[in-house]
């Protein structure tokens, strides 16, 4: 660390910091004042080098015990003060440090968020504890598991390296689902739109990436198999040709329309075995014809899920709660899970809402149930996210 050369500290001696003396090391303490009323020490080392530029005298500072000394919060050496200048407070200069570290993320200039935290490692607050508050505060309510872990463990140049990953697998998509036949860019998707995908999908604000790239293809696949000369466009005409090819095997077609209306309207949607059987022979015998059948599961889907698109299959929407699930269990499990049921929304009254619940309101309801409770991950929950801020309030390091 560079000597100091002159008394450059924030603030005023015996106001806003005082002096204290532990054994033969000199300390410089400030007291910040925390929304709950407390205050927590916040404390420099001062080399003996530079005390005489700080106005210290050993000989006439107090000096501590060993709990006091061990309730002082270590941020480093006093030097370090100098690169904010006698105008800027030192917590602010630590908080601007971390920011550096961290990037521009939303947590670190979330001030509910960083005093609840920051209360908690200064009171010596549980893992358990800390987590219970933190998840009271609105920055952590409306983020799923996956933007949470993603703004807060990982640092600012993996950041940018998945959205550049991601923007270029959107890239390579879209030129699949368009073919050389037509530009996506004639679409109006331009690279701006394609980095904002790519930062929703690699945050988690879809769920899992994966999930969230599903979702996302699955969207832009809709929107481009509707105009004439594209690849998804091609595909789905062979795919109306296969069909036509297929309606002569009537056992089959029971089979495949069971299936298709289980991926559009989930099992509690399925129509009886009567009226797909009805359904079946209409369609070999061609008194109804596949756009018939595909109008009325679309017609079906919305008057069950209003919060589909409106050429979003159940099964779609569904695959992203599954995988949040499995994640919460620890194990897989199938569509015909029964909190796959629970997706749509009420309102306080127990009303249907008419929109999905959130990622992160139905991770929550996976959390609240005996089979969350009896499985691995509830006992290996914690928040380990802030070791760098554990180390500060664990205590000096000498």
């Amino acid at each position: 660390m560079p000597q100091i050369q002159n008394d450059f500290l924030p603030g005023k001696k015996g106001t806003d910091f005082h002096y204290v003396k532990y054994g033969d090391r000199v300390y410089v303490v400030y007291r910040v004042k925390l929304p709950n009323g407390k205050y927590v020490n916040m404390s420099w080392r001062i080399e003996q080098k530079d005390q005489k530029a700080l106005g210290v005298e050993p000989g006439r500072i107090q000096s501590i015990g060993g709990a006091a000394f061990r309730a002082l919060n270590f941020f480093g050496d006093a030097s370090e003060l100098a690169m904010g200048g006698k105008d800027v407070h030192p917590f602010q200069q630590y908080l601007s440090k971390l920011r550096e570290l961290h990037g521009s993320v939303s947590w670190m200039q979330d001030k509910e968020f960083m005093s609840v935290m920051l209360m908690g490692f200064a009171e010596n607050w549980t893992a358990a504890e800390l987590q219970q508050r933190l998840t009271r505060t609105k920055w952590y309510k409306g983020r799923t598991d996956q933007q949470r872990t993603w703004e807060l463990e990982t640092n600012p140049a993996q950041r940018k390296s998945q959205i550049n990953t991601w923007g270029a697998r959107l890239t390579d998509a879209l030129d699949d689902i368009y073919g050389p036949g037509v530009s996506y860019k004639d679409s109006g998707i331009d690279p701006k739109q394609i980095n904002q995908w790519a930062e929703q999908i690699a945050s988690g604000k879809f769920g899992s990436p994966e999930d969230g790239f599903a979702v996302w293809m699955q969207g832009e696949r809709n929107k481009a198999s509707k105009i004439e000369g594209t690849t998804a466009w091609t595909e789905r005409q062979q795919e109306v040709e296969s069909q036509r090819a297929f309606m002569n095997r009537p056992e089959d077609v029971f089979e495949q329309i069971r299936s298709e209306a289980m991926q559009w309207l989930g099992p509690a949607g399925v129509p009886d075995r009567q009226t797909l059987r009805r359904w079946s022979e209409d369609l070999v015998s061609e008194k109804a014809s596949d756009g018939d059948w595909q109008k009325f599961l679309r017609k079906q889907a919305v008057s069950l899920y209003p919060w589909l698109g409106p050429d979003e299959r159940w099964e779609d929407r569904a695959s992203s709660y599954k995988r949040i699930i499995e994640d919460e269990l620890g194990t897989s499990v199938g569509f015909d899970h029964k909190l796959l049921g629970t997706i749509g929304g009420m309102d306080a009254n127990g009303v249907p809402s008419g929109a999905a619940l959130s990622y992160d309101d139905f991770a929550r309801a996976v959390r609240s149930t005996d089979e969350w409770w009896s499985g691995s991950k509830a006992k290996e929950e914690g928040f380990d996210l802030f070791n760098e801020l554990n180390n500060v309030f664990g205590g000096i390091q000498v």
